[in-house]
């Protein structure tokens, strides 16, 4: 589940998201909605017993149904989202909730006019790096900008940075490779 972020949803966790944004928009429920459904997805990610129950065909769609509803009214999840999360159990799409999650969270993002960016570094970044690259990539794209960060080892140095479909590579792993091949073709 460490890499739930950069995974496409499915088109049926568009769909849902799609639904419930829509709804939550018409009601003017925009940013609480946001951050309920923010937050449940969390819990998912952080338990794993939880994160086994709505992927696992063993639980039957009403033991999901019964369960997620009675975590959300324990974690005070949105009516709205609440709703949405019976209505996937009960459709049999309880395992789709992360990406409903994640699809939600870009339809918010296009809405604010707000950037998604994901750094991929070989350590983590201080916070001056990170404040750094924040601020130039808000004037490369003209607006505001809100940065993930991942950690991969294997990137040995540098950096690889994505906005949207475009991946920039400036990884030492990917300059070596690059030498390798042009040695090879040599």
């Amino acid at each position: 589940m460490a890499n739930a972020p950069t995974r496409q949803a499915s088109e049926a966790a568009q769909r849902y998201a799609s639904a419930l944004f829509e709804l939550a928009q018409d009601k003017g429920q925009l940013s609480e909605v946001h951050r309920s459904f923010t937050d449940f997805a969390a819990l998912i990610r952080e338990n794993e017993d939880l994160s086994r129950l709505i992927a696992s065909p063993a639980f039957s769609r009403d033991d999901k149904k019964a369960a997620l509803l009675a975590i959300a009214d324990s974690a005070g999840v949105s009516p709205l989202v609440k709703n949405m999360l019976g209505v996937m159990a009960e459709n049999g799409r309880a395992r789709e909730i992360p990406g409903a999650q994640r699809a939600f969270d870009i339809l918010y993002a296009n809405q604010r006019g707000v950037k998604r960016a994901m750094a991929r570094t070989a350590k983590s970044m201080s916070a001056d790096q990170r404040a750094r690259l924040e601020g130039i990539l808000a004037k490369a794209v003209g607006g505001e900008v809100e940065l993930s960060e991942e950690v991969d080892e294997s990137l040995i140095g540098g950096i690889q940075l994505q906005i949207g479909s475009t991946l920039v590579d400036a990884s030492l792993a990917a300059k070596l490779d690059r030498m390798n091949s042009a040695m090879k073709g040599a």
